[in-house]
């Protein structure tokens, strides 16, 4: 499959550097901009100082390893993991798919961070793509942190489509043999907004809910755990500014569906005041400021 690459991309990339390694011993250094069947596509510098560059492919055939160099745009793309990177995240993820399962490469980060954008999106299209993509990066990623993540981007992709049961089964089954802290917080985080969901569903379903003994009970359970779920991470691991922050939002959307107006405030204003610097924390203060 042929593919065309922006020259802007040539500028910014070129002056990095990956190092492939032969099997009869010889090196060479390049910048590998993507693969394509048993070939990789490098980048090729400009004769011509200031001018872009352009690409060529080169066999596979031969190559024992990939040293891979800085990737600036991927990296771009991972500080900003935002609707503006979706054409960048969207470029590196396909020019580094074929090597998904190469050792050390980057692709299943590229991947991840495309699916992540795309769920983003308010468009059950970008739901079902960033699930593929989210299904291929977990079967084939060589990374195992890039399967895992993979595997939340799975689950997040189920509810966002609305297949609430089948992606808290999955979770509690991660949740209940995870042994690593990041995996347990992350997986908990995912729990939290998996009974948010379920919980804007049960009261769009039941308008009356407080007149049937049994939806109650179900309401109540559901809030109870998605709070217990969304509070961990500042409760025992607060160090973790991002992933606390997160669950605080959702702590307090989870109490404004259950009515509970005080207790969303006190987890905003915590979530102010604490991790400032957070997109949450943004958002619970612009929102604070429209209603006073």
């Amino acid at each position: 499959m042929k593919k065309f690459f922006p020259l802007l991309f040539f500028a910014a990339t070129l002056c990095a550097q990956d190092v492939i390694q032969y099997t009869d011993g010889s090196t060479r250094t390049v910048k590998i901009l993507g693969a394509e069947d048993s070939s990789l596509r490098i980048g090729i510098a400009s004769p011509v100082p200031g001018q872009p560059g352009g690409s060529t492919l080169i066999p596979r055939a031969g190559i024992s390893k990939i040293v891979f160099g800085p990737d600036p745009v991927l990296d771009a793309v991972e500080k900003q993991v935002v609707i503006g990177s979706l054409a960048s995240a969207r470029s590196r993820w396909q020019n580094l798919q074929p090597l998904l399962g190469t050792p050390e490469s980057r692709a299943g980060l590229a991947g991840c961070l495309y699916g992540e954008i795309l769920l983003q999106i308010d468009d059950p299209a970008r739901h079902d793509e960033a699930l593929a993509v989210f299904t291929e990066v977990e079967k084939g990623a060589w990374k195992v942190e890039d399967r895992q993540r993979a595997t939340r981007g799975r689950l997040n992709s189920l509810i966002r489509k609305g297949q609430l049961e089948e992606a808290s089964l999955e979770a509690e089954q991660i949740e209940r043999t995870a042994e690593e802290p990041d995996l347990i917080i992350e997986t908990r985080l995912l729990l939290a907004g998996a009974r948010m969901e379920s919980l804007k569903a049960l009261l769009a379903e039941n308008p009356r809910w407080d007149e049937d003994p049994p939806v109650r009970k179900e309401r109540q359970r559901m809030i109870h755990e998605g709070i217990e779920f969304a509070l961990y991470p500042f409760l025992f691991h607060g160090t973790k500014r991002a992933e606390a922050a997160k669950g605080l939002w959702l702590a307090r959307e989870i109490y404004l569906l259950a009515g509970q107006e005080d207790d969303a405030r006190a987890v905003a204003s915590d979530l102010v005041e604490i991790y400032s610097e957070t997109p949450e924390a943004a958002q619970a203060a612009t929102l604070d400021k429209e209603k006073s």
